[in-house]
Order: C-alpha cells, then structure tokens, then sequence
C-alpha cells in the first residue's frame, strides 16, 4: 500500500473494495443493452446509416462513412452483444473496448443522431476500457481466477466516473445561466405547457410556483448536486432530489430514453467502494485485505501512463465544454460549439414548416423539394435546428441537380421555426441561396441568419394561418367509384 509520503496522485491507485465498480458495471451494460435493442427496434441501420442519400458529418470527420447494410446490421448487433458481456463480466476487456470503438463509430456518422447521453455513454465507456471492472461479479472472475490474483481496484476508478458525472450535471447548470432562462424562464415554460396538455392537473402544473420551481429550482440542482452528492454528510439528503429530478425529467422530455435512469444508476458512484460493500454483507475492513499483498508488476508500470491519461482526460473534459466562450453570438441559437457542451434542454426550436427549394431565376422554375426522398425524418428536424445541417443539404442538393443536367439553380429555405417560445420567423431570408454558404464554424456570425428576425424573415399571418388550416382540416375523402 502505498506510504503517506508518496506523492498525492499515487494515493489515486490505492485498491480498494471491488463491488462498488462491478456494481456499475452491471447497470451500465444492462442500460446500453436496453439502449442497443432501442437502436434495433427503430431500425436505425436502415433509417438512420444507409437509407438516406447523404449523413450530416462533424467538421474534420467527413471521412468517417457507413459501410454496407450487412456490415452495420453486424456492428450494431454486435454492440447489444457486447453490452450484455459488459454486464455480465465476460471477456470484459474485448467487450468494453468492442462496445467503444464500435459505438463511437456510429455515434460521429451523422450530427442528426447526437444525443448528450448517447456521447456520455462513450466518455464513460472509453474510462471503463481503462478500469478493471471485472475483478468482481464476474464470469471472468470464474473463468480466470488464478490469472486475475488482485481483488481490489484503484481508487481513480471511481473517482473518475463520478467526476464524469458532476461535470454533466454542473455544466448543465452553467448552460442555464443566459437570458432565456432565467429572464423568460423557456424552453421550461413550453416544456410544461405541452407536458401538461390534456392533463387533469394541467392548471397545477403550468401555473408560476410550478414554472419557478423547474426552472430555478432546476438549475441550482444542476449547479449544486455533485458537491451535495459528494460530500458524505449531505449524500443522503441529495438522493430525494436526484430521483426527483430524473424522474420529472423522464416525464417531461420524450426525447432522452434511459438518461434519466442511468443518472439515477450513476449515484452509487457516490458511495464509497467500502459502503457498497458493506451494503452487501462485507465487514468492515472488506478492500483491505491485499494491504500485504505488493502490486502486481503491470500495475508499477503502467501507473504514470494511467494517471496522465486521466489527467489528459480531465483537463479536456473541464475545458472541451466551455468553448462556446470563444465565439461570437448566442451559442444557443446558433448550435455552433453547443454540443459536447452539456448544453441540455435550454434550447428549442419549434419548426412549423421544414420546406426547401430548387430554383432556377432562368427559366421561372421554383420546385419543392420532397425531403423524404434524400434524408429521413430527423435529419430533417436538425435542419431547422443546425445551420450547417441546413447549407449542406443545400450545397449537396445542388450538386445532385448539376448531375441531373440543371446548371444554373439556387436553393432555398423556406423554414419557419419559433426558436425559445419568440414569435414564428423564417429560419433563413427564402431568397437567400443556402448553396454557396461557407459553413465556417469558426465565424458563425458571417453566415448563421441573425437571431433577431429582421424583415426578410418576418412571416405574413397569412401564410401560418394557411399551415395551421392545412394541419388541422382534414383531407377531402376520395370518392368510390
């Protein structure tokens, strides 16, 4: 073990009670199980990687593309599998670094799919690949016994997870921190009003206590939950407010799947591994054990590697987020630097038309573009919501008529979106031709439609009464013959 002069970052690999660790494990691999059969039974592959004729990608990973309909048919089936050898301790070492590569692949095929909890799941997923998890609760623990001596773990692999996990939840407290939220108290307002919709208790819960309890309430539980769970004397008085707040989150949000009861699943992070294992029947001094036992050579020798790793990882995490600082204009509004940000549920784009066209001035053509026919029904929904998603449609859109024979064609928006609650604007100018747009991420301010509408995006009344009309009367019922 190690002495108390040594250095403080070796005391980052004193062992201790392995239960805590394959206890996450266990409900980590039976979430991403659950999330895996998700993915199926939405026929993502087909939907989502192959079916549309173009993916949306993260700037510098264009070459990151889909292989064929049997390869990622193989590769997602082959993550459900996985997640259940993560579970259940299984060649656990193939299985987490399998789960990693194969997830982080599909997760950066296309800004359409991003999720917070879907790059949580593979921040996480890449510190599990350095963690020994299996040294407990598991079937390699049955199968490699002699091979797998030590029965503790080091102490940075809980503290990292639950470092992970305070980053998520303070950083989505600074994201509430602007003006919308705190000032017009959206998209919470939105949020309660369509929650509460057909509710019997809808007056209750759209009224002001309630609209100042989620929004004031929500960001100081973001802000100040990971010291409270941190802190042993105010653990348990945090427990009601975290399984308050995630399940109000589940029913408030249909878009965030298994969040909320992996966050839930995330507290016992929050226990030390001793407690976990006392929980369990072990005596007080379970994890002590191995005090004589030295440290396997693997372990001298690849601490300084580990412990850089994890500083490299910490220091990225903290910093990674915030680089909305940098650039100019309202993150919120223009998207650029607001994922990988924690920036969750802060901003809302209500789109009340997606529409985008193909002109020629020439020839007097302007024709509607049958968005189904390219790109699938979330793609869509991030064009109203990503600039960029929008102009590469448009820039690809162009090229695909070039190779149809029309040379001199514009394409345009004609998207009407409320951003936050404000009123119903169009998205970009509709005379404005989205194709010759440089997408700079670096200067979104020379690009992305202002956030305050001016007059070439100002919408006639009459134009969203005909829409609402067109949702709401149905279609004349054809006549039998």
């Amino acid at each position: 073990m190690t002495g108390s002069k040594a250095p403080w970052w070796e005391h980052l690999h004193v062992r201790t009670d392995a239960r805590a660790l394959a206890l996450f494990r266990i409900l980590f691999g039976a979430l991403l199980f659950y999330e895996i059969n998700f993915y199926l039974n939405i026929n993502l592959v087909d939907m989502g990687l192959v079916g549309p004729k173009l993916l949306f990608p993260y700037e510098g990973l264009e070459w990151i593309r889909p292989l064929g309909k049997g390869s990622m048919d193989a590769i997602l089936g082959g993550l459900g599998i996985a997640a259940l050898m993560i579970a259940v301790g299984l060649f656990y070492r193939f299985a987490i670094a399998y789960f990693f590569a194969a997830y982080l692949y599909i997760f950066l095929l296309d800004r359409a799919n991003y999720n917070n909890h879907f790059y949580l799941f593979a921040l996480l997923a890449f510190l599990l690949c350095l963690a020994p998890a299996n040294r407990a609760w598991s079937i390699d623990r049955l199968l490699f016994k002699k091979r797998m001596r030590a029965e503790g773990v080091p102490r940075w692999c809980w503290l990292i997870l639950r470092a992970q996990v305070v980053i998520v939840y303070f950083y989505g407290g600074i994201a509430k921190l602007n003006a919308d939220w705190l000032g017009r108290m959206e998209p919470m307002r939105s949020a309660l009003d369509a929650a509460a919709k057909g509710n019997a208790m809808e007056d209750f819960l759209t009224s002001s206590p309630m609209l100042w309890l989620f929004t004031y309430g929500g960001m100081l539980f973001d802000l100040l939950i990971g010291p409270l769970l941190w802190w042993k004397r105010t653990r348990l008085y945090a427990l009601p407010l975290v399984i308050f707040f995630n399940i109000a989150n589940h029913f408030l949000f249909d878009d965030i799947g298994v969040f909320p009861f992996f966050m839930l699943a995330a507290t016992v992070l929050f226990f030390d591994p001793e407690e976990i294992a006392r929980f369990f029947g072990a005596k007080k001094d379970a994890g002590r054990n191995e005090k004589q036992e030295a440290p396997a050579l693997e372990d001298r020798r690849w601490r300084p590697l580990v412990t850089s790793v994890l500083a490299i990882d910490l220091v990225f995490q903290l910093l990674f987020p915030l680089r909305w600082v940098l650039l100019p204009g309202d993150v919120d509004w223009s998207t650029i630097g607001q994922r990988f940000s924690w920036r969750m549920k802060i901003s809302t784009r209500n789109p009340q038309q997606i529409a985008f066209f193909v002109r020629d001035d020439d020839e007097g053509i302007k024709r509607p573009i049958e968005l189904t026919r390219f790109i699938n029904n979330v793609q869509t929904g991030t064009t109203a919501y990503d600039p960029r998603a929008a102009v590469l449609f448009a820039r690809w859109m162009k090229e695909e008529m070039h190779r149809r024979g029309m040379k001199k064609v514009r394409v345009t928006c004609e998207t009407i979106i409320s951003h936050n609650g404000r009123p119903f604007r169009y998205y970009f100018a509709p005379e404005e031709d989205l194709s010759v747009i440089d997408p700079d991420p670096a200067h979104p301010e020379r690009w992305v439609p202002p956030a305050e509408a001016g007059p070439e995006h100002r919408v006639d009344p009459q134009v969203l009464f005909e829409i609402e009309r067109r949702k709401t009367v149905p279609p004349p019922r054809q006549q039998r013959r």
